[in-house]
């Protein structure tokens, strides 16, 4: 993701760029030298010169204190006919909880989901119990609980089609969607 100073560069760049080619084609119009003076100096305005390697890697590592993404998965699963978290869940919804930490502003839905065995009802019920496992996490470790929604679909919303173990693993999960 770029960062604001990086896009106010990358725009000037493509308007000095677009600006050169704009006078490049102009046939009809003669550029005069001080025209071209005055289009040479907005390009040297737009670009940020850096001297040697200490200084660009300065510059980075401003950007990296700038920029602190978070990767965060949006999804966690569950072992069959189960709402018990796993320890690879846990590391999953602990990413969740930092990024949510890092943004209060933000607002999530937990849906839950199943695999096609079962009732529909029995599945409904799972896939809400996996989804108040998941916000019972988030708010145990900080999250509000008026930021968290939960929805469960059973086994109405598929990832996958099929009826193999693999897919039916695929299916059995938590979605975690920004509102």
């Amino acid at each position: 993701m770029f960062n604001s100073n990086l896009r106010g560069f990358m725009l000037k760049k493509i308007l000095f760029l677009a600006t050169i080619f704009m006078l490049a084609s102009c046939q009809s119009k003669t550029v005069t030298s001080e025209e071209k003076l005055k289009v040479e100096d907005q390009a040297a305005e737009a670009y940020q010169t850096i001297e040697g390697e200490e200084e660009a890697a300065k510059m980075n590592q401003q950007q990296d204190v700038q920029v602190q993404e978070i990767e965060v998965q949006d999804r966690i699963f569950f072992s069959y006919d189960s709402s018990d978290l796993s320890d690879e869940a846990k590391k999953i919804l602990d990413t969740q909880v930092s990024w949510l930490k890092s943004d209060t502003a933000v607002r999530i839905t937990v849906e839950g989901h199943c695999d096609e065995r079962g009732t529909r009802e029995y599945n409904i019920a799972l896939g809400e119990k996996r989804a108040n496992t998941v916000k019972n996490y988030l708010v145990a470790n900080g999250i509000d609980v008026v930021r968290i929604k939960i929805v469960s679909y059973g086994k109405e919303r598929p990832a996958y089609f099929g009826a193999t173990d693999e897919i039916f693993s695929k299916n059995r999960r938590a979605v975690t969607l920004i509102n």
